[in-house]
């Protein structure tokens, strides 16, 4: 998924900030459109109907904490996959 690509989740519109992936796994950073939220993700998906879903994802309202979060977890699956 590319940085910008915008998408519907659970009624939600969010836009993709940073994404990576490793085999089937993956962990995204992205921005809730309708209050500027920031949400950490693992294992976003498309599901059959063209939406978006994901396994759990964390919440925030500042971009720092959010892009710490991301690099915590982008390490932690590469860390178990190499």
């Amino acid at each position: 998924m590319d940085s910008g690509y915008r998408f519907e989740n659970a009624g939600m519109v969010i836009t993709c900030i940073s994404f990576h992936s490793i085999g089937n796994r993956n962990v995204g950073l992205f921005q809730r459109e309708s209050d500027g939220m920031y949400i950490t993700a693992r294992n976003t998906s498309k599901d059959k109907d063209g939406k978006y879903s994901w396994a759990w994802g964390h919440y925030f309202t500042g971009y720092t904490e959010a892009l710490i979060d991301y690099y915590n977890r982008k390490s932690e699956m590469q860390r178990y996959t190499d």
